[in-house]
């Protein structure tokens, strides 16, 4: 399949799945062929070992080639999906801004600030921005020179959090079996 036809694909997760699982048949397909064909010429030409070897190092070649395309058709979806989820989603936050459900306050007056179901919610949302970022980040799928070096920091900081927090759970699950 050429990278024009996979363009105009419909990129649902059923369509990029099924891209996924083709790329272990490239890599089976391609030397099966090549080597089936050098093998043709191999008898055609009485060349036996020949035909088959150089058959099957194109097949190789051709496989490696096909997965590569379908795994750059991958990243470029898988990104393409990410920025349209980040785009609604800003456009959702700034919406429900705009019609003012969401009251974000300064850092300076959260301190200070009762916690209010707004203000709940609004830390919430901000902390499952900041969780999705990390979650990029970590999957490969985000490129931490893309964002702005607070959110990278502040990233990296919710992974150092978890971090410690899984070493405590470890220690205290030590401590409690001894």
């Amino acid at each position: 399949m050429s990278q024009e036809n996979k363009e105009n694909e419909p990129k649902g997760q059923i369509g990029l799945l099924g891209t996924a699982s083709t790329m272990g048949l490239h890599m089976v397909s391609g030397p099966i062929v090549g080597g089936g064909l050098g093998w043709l010429v191999d008898k055609w030409l009485d060349s036996w070992p020949v035909g088959a070897a150089v058959g099957l190092l194109l097949g190789l070649a051709a496989g490696f080639r096909n997965v590569w395309i379908d795994a750059r058709y991958l990243a470029k979806s898988n990104a393409e999906r990410d920025a349209a989820e980040k785009a609604r989603r800003e456009a959702e936050r700034k919406e429900q801004e705009k019609a003012g459900k969401i009251v974000v306050p300064s850092p300076a007056k959260v301190s200070i600030m009762p916690d209010t179901a707004e203000s709940v919610t609004a830390a919430e949302g901000k902390a499952k921005r900041k969780d999705d970022l990390t979650a990029s980040i970590l999957a490969g799928t985000a490129d931490p020179s893309e964002q702005d070096l607070d959110e990278l920091g502040e990233s990296l900081e919710a992974i150092r959090r978890e971090l410690r927090e899984y070493e405590k759970e470890e220690k205290k699950d030590e401590h409690e079996h001894n």
